[in-house]
């Protein structure tokens, strides 16, 4: 190992020195200046007694024994607390010259501190405005447009599975029909929960929300249907349907060359951007929790399982090291490569387990509606979990689809929650809308159905207003989930995921993504406006720094005099005995003590002016009914970085000066007229 050069050795051990002795002469400097300030104030005749007595002791002690351990005296040596004390005698001195230095200092950092304290406040009543705290642990999910990818019941119970997600709320949109009066109007219906309506902030003028978390529905089947898990009769090899199939994130699915758990393994494959497609079809049985490991059976009884036959790229299983090896993953996984150093891709057999499938063409009964006949129900079921939502419209269907009608389920609660614009739509007045009636047929097409050339039509149905909100856009109503879910919709328009702690909520929507979902919260708004306020302050800052700089010339030029007046005092000082040293720190401690008081004041003028700006502001606000506005916001943070600030300040101009009267010689200062 190659030695340190002396001389570097002893420069950094100088530096080291320095910077501590800088260090704890400013801690004392900070004690001096507050423990002055406290007996003061304990000494005003109105301060209670009782508090001095008992605080006085202790605070006594405990200032000893700081200032033992911080002064740091040598042998022969003045005090720092004496250096400190000599420094405040001779700023009293020029009071003049001192309350200018002070006081341009002061304008300078009550600039920095005016301007950025307008950005802090602006930023946090443009956030406010925005977004809540709760919304802050919200996201919104969405299936990505175009994609073959839905909101299911299952999918539901995957975000659920998410260690950070506290509940997710579906959401349903459709058409809604809506007749009053014989007048009929279209316009934007939503299936929700209570929770979700409180998750949401909606929060009625007139009435309340509904009471309803159920998210159970009937769903009518025709006579001699049996609702529930069935086993089919199938043949080993026998292709079912063509599939799309996702993966799930860092699971790893051993391929095998035939469906069957005792066959050769090729290798193992991943999840790969996007969707990949393949063939379901029978193999052999295998334990899984969906049931696809035992879905079938042979005409002799034995069992048969759902598995995927589909081209992937293979790795196989291996100890490695990712920090070292391109083609490690996870450090037990590397890629398989072919003689041209491609990576392989073999057709290959895989269970249904640690993925999802995605267009999935499941024969279901044509027939949807409500019969006399019918004689029992299935229930489905699913798990809990307002932005505008995109209704599945008719455009996209080439033919037109054929319209079923379907009757509400029995348990449909039938009350809804709509916004002012469609109380004006309707001619209802706000005071008397709770409890006025409507006639309303829900239209169901598209994406939210099994069968995406289907559509339904719900009979006309009479709501019960309960509750009105002040939105006033988009003329929309807010019903019970139950209530479109007993429609045979299987999938929904959006969830809305809350976690449990707002630092989670990036993990889990990332892990959603992953999925192949979208996501969008209000945390994504707030990080922009973050980034634009972030921008605003540090240009706010260059424009307090020009103020600052001009009080820093003006300190400097102060104690730069202030040496040239007193030469014949460092002469006798040095005279007497005074190390230059100490004449060094003599100066450095009278540019931070009016650096220091600067810094203080600075800020008092930054936070006042702040106030009074809001002040002004508000008093037009209130006029304009937008009521009382703060502009002006000073974190405790900010405060210390400025107190900091104006202490390198009072060092940076003190330099200088206290360099330049340690060179005084004492024989010429006392010469010196």
């Amino acid at each position: 190992m190659k030695k340190i050069p002396f001389n570097i050795k002893e420069a950094l051990r100088r530096s080291s020195s320095t910077i501590y002795q800088m260090g704890t002469f400013v801690l004392l400097l900070m004690l001096y200046l507050t423990a002055k300030a406290i007996i003061r104030l304990s000494n005003w005749r109105y301060f209670p007694q009782v508090i001095k007595t008992r605080l006085q002791p202790s605070l006594s002690t405990f200032y000893t024994k700081a200032t033992k351990l911080l002064d740091g005296k040598a042998a022969g040596s003045i005090s720092r607390v004496d250096l400190i004390e000599l420094s405040i005698r001779n700023m009293k001195a020029k009071k003049t010259r001192t309350i200018v230095t002070v006081g341009g200092m002061m304008i300078g950092i009550g600039a920095i501190v005016f301007l950025v304290s307008i950005g802090y406040g602006l930023q946090q009543l443009v956030i406010t405005r925005v977004a809540r705290l709760e919304e802050m642990k919200q996201a919104d999910v969405t299936p990505q447009a175009g994609g073959k990818l839905k909101i299911t019941d299952k999918t539901l119970s995957d975000f659920k599975d998410i260690t950070a997600v506290e509940m997710s709320l579906p959401l349903i949109a459709v058409v809604g029909r809506v007749n009053y009066q014989n007048s009929v109007s279209d316009m934007a219906a939503y299936g929700v929960t209570t929770d979700y309506l409180k998750q949401s902030a909606i929060k009625p003028v007139q009435g309340r929300i509904f009471d309803s978390n159920e998210l159970v529905s009937e769903v009518p089947q025709t006579t001699g249907e049996v609702a529930g898990v069935s086993t089919e009769k199938a043949a080993f090899g026998e292709e079912i349907q063509n599939v799309d199939f996702t993966i799930n994130p860092s699971a790893w699915i051993r391929v095998r060359e035939s469906p069957v758990t005792s066959a050769k393994v090729l290798g193992y494959t991943k999840r790969v951007e996007g969707s990949s497609s393949g063939k379901e079809v029978w193999g052999g049985g295998y334990e899984s929790d969906n049931d696809a490991g035992k879905a079938g059976e042979t005409e002799d009884g034995k069992s048969l399982g759902k598995w995927l036959k589909a081209p992937v790229l293979l790795w196989k299983e291996e100890k490695c090291d990712s920090q070292t090896q391109g083609d490690c993953e996870g450090g037990k996984y590397v890629v398989m490569r072919d003689e041209d150093n491609k990576q392989v891709q073999k057709e290959g057999y895989f269970a249904e387990i640690n993925l999802s499938l995605a267009g999935v063409n499941v024969k279901q009964p044509q027939v949807l509606g409500v019969t006399s006949e019918a004689t029992g129900s299935a229930k489905t079921t699913t798990e809990l979990g307002v932005d505008w939502v995109e209704i599945a419209s008719e455009a996209g269907i080439i033919a037109p689809p054929e319209t079923k009608t379907v009757e509400l389920a029995g348990n449909a609660k039938r009350q809804a929650v709509v916004n002012r614009v469609m109380l004006k739509v309707l001619g209802i007045n706000e005071s008397e809308a709770v409890g006025k009636k409507f006639n309303v047929s829900f239209v169901v097409v598209g994406e939210l159905l099994e069968e995406s050339k289907e559509k339904i039509e719900s009979a006309a149905t009479e709501y019960t207003i309960v509750g009105v909100t002040p939105e006033e856009k988009t003329p929309v109503f807010y019903v019970p989930f139950i209530d479109l879910r007993s429609l045979g919709i299987t999938n929904y328009s959006q969830v809305k995921l809350v976690v449990k702690d707002q630092a989670e909520l990036a993990k889990a929507r990332r892990q959603v993504e992953a999925m192949g979902y979208m996501t969008r919260s209000v945390a994504d708004t707030v990080e922009q406006i973050n980034s634009l306020f972030s921008t605003l302050r540090t240009v706010l800052i260059l424009l307090g720094m020009v103020a600052l700089s001009v009080a820093a010339l003006g300190m400097f030029n102060t104690l730069t005099v202030s040496l040239l007046e007193r030469t014949r005092e460092v002469g006798l000082m040095k005279a007497m005995g005074m190390k230059s040293s100490e004449v060094s720190e003599l100066f450095l401690t009278e540019s931070m003590i009016m650096g220091f008081f600067g810094g203080v004041l600075g800020i008092v003028l930054g936070v006042v002016l702040g106030k009074i700006a809001g002040l002004i502001l508000s008093f037009f606000a209130i006029f304009k009914g937008v009521g009382f506005v703060d502009i002006s916001y000073v974190p405790i943070s900010f405060v210390l970085v400025i107190i900091f600030l104006s202490l390198l300040v009072g060092i940076a101009t003190g330099i200088y000066p206290a360099k330049r009267a340690t060179k005084i010689s004492a024989l010429n200062a006392l010469r010196y007229e």
